[in-house]
């Protein structure tokens, strides 16, 4: 994916970016694909979790490389010793310190940014079910 994310120009939007390296991933598991599986396989929880969960785990990744990207900037990889939230911000940020580790308070921030957007987004869904 990082070389698919380097061919982009110099100044490709990273929206345009992210969204097309998602649909580029979904050819990465072909057992989660309707066309080749079979349009049954979304009936069972554990396989739309699995998907929730790629989504939900490589989108920060993406999201930072494409911002770096178009800032002019070397990619990061994430951290294994970090969370969700600060690893997100250590992709982001970090330039070339051994010791880098992003600010906690805005780590807090952007995690209940997080929940409060996801939580809006489940009543909302919720609402429209009904």
């Amino acid at each position: 994916m990082v070389n698919y994310l380097k061919s982009f120009r110099y100044d490709a939007h990273p929206m345009g970016m992210l969204i097309s390296s998602i649909c580029a991933m979904s050819t990465f598991h072909p057992e989660a694909s309707t066309a080749l599986q079979g349009p049954d396989i979304y009936q069972e929880d554990s396989m739309v979790n699995k998907q929730i969960f790629r989504c939900l785990g490589k989108i920060p990744t993406l999201a930072a490389c494409a911002y770096r990207h178009r800032i002019g900037r070397p990619y990061n990889t994430p951290s294994n010793e970090l969370g969700y939230t600060e690893n997100f911000l250590y992709m982001l940020d970090r330039l070339s310190e051994t010791d880098y580790a992003p600010n906690p308070k805005l780590t807090r921030a952007l995690d209940v940014i997080f929940i409060l957007h996801a939580d809006r987004k489940f009543y909302y869904f919720i609402g429209q079910m009904n």
